[in-house]
């Protein structure tokens, strides 16, 4: 099994955009915090990375669903599927290796924005205490207008965005693994997979909003993903029937049935090219 791992983090390395999406990130975090600090001159990196923490980490979602889509669905458009299935390994061995690999990567781009955006921010600003209060930089509000973090930290606020983010994260990549599974084609695949991001912010939005008129729309995976989001970008919100830890229930069973579903069909399908 290691192997397999091995050979596939080999053939992700050899790809071109593997790094060319960090080059992009790295970019557009300069471009990013050169704009807030001529806008808040007397911001710090802590507070900046805060700050642009949703366009990063949107950033970081893209470029994992777009390797997710096109891991799998790239061996039928190249026709390396069948060398890839002559090799003494279960298919679905196989398949798990691909899976583990596009989830270390999109671990590590995560890690590696979350770095930079520190670095990059205390460059081009200061290097602010991991422990401040972010109350008055970085408020959120309830829907009376009132301050809900009062107190918090940053290293706690971003400790609690990253970890809704990964849930966000692990979820959108697995649906965009699926897809790649069932498609042959690369192109179609990573297309579904961008469609279905895009579509998220606009679909899930409304179907949260209908959430306290129709309580069954909470079972939809479009409404707790987005209101994962919510909570990944700090803006909590607080929806009637609806609490983070069921989001996270609800986003698992539907990860369960779109992983059994990834592994059945590759299982199964006829693979001849």
């Amino acid at each position: 099994m290691m192997s397999l791992i091995a050979n596939e983090t080999k053939k992700i390395a050899l790809r071109f955009s593997t790094w060319l999406y960090p080059l992009i990130i790295v970019a557009i975090v300069i471009a990013l915090s050169a704009s807030y600090k001529s806008f808040v001159p007397d911001l710090d990196n802590v507070q900046l990375m805060l700050s642009i923490n949703s366009i990063s980490m949107f950033l970081v979602a893209l470029f994992s669903i777009v390797l997710a889509s096109a891991v799998v669905s790239s061996e039928f458009s190249y026709g390396t599927i069948k060398l890839l299935l002559i090799r003494p390994y279960q298919r679905w061995q196989i398949l798990l290796s691909k899976y583990i690999v596009v989830l270390m990567y999109a671990i590590i781009l995560t890690l590696f924005t979350v770095i930079m955006s520190y670095i990059i921010g205390g460059i081009l600003t200061s290097f602010g205490s991991l422990t401040q209060d972010i109350s008055i930089s970085n408020p959120t509000f309830s829907e009376n207008g009132d301050v809900t973090n009062v107190g918090q930290t940053a290293i706690d606020a971003l400790g609690s965005r990253l970890g809704y983010f990964t849930i966000q994260l692990i979820f959108s990549s697995s649906i965009a693994f699926m897809i790649s599974s069932l498609l042959r084609s690369q192109a179609l695949a990573v297309g579904i997979g961008l469609f279905l991001l895009f579509v998220n912010s606009i679909a899930g939005g409304i179907m949260l909003m209908l959430v306290e008129q129709f309580q069954w729309f909470k079972y939809i995976f479009l409404a707790p993903l987005y209101y994962v989001s919510m909570y990944a970008d700090g803006l909590g919100m607080d929806v009637k029937g609806l609490s983070p830890g069921l989001a996270i229930f609800v986003l698992a069973v539907y990860y369960a049935i779109f992983m059994a579903l990834s592994f059945l069909f590759f299982q199964k399908r006829d693979v001849s090219v």
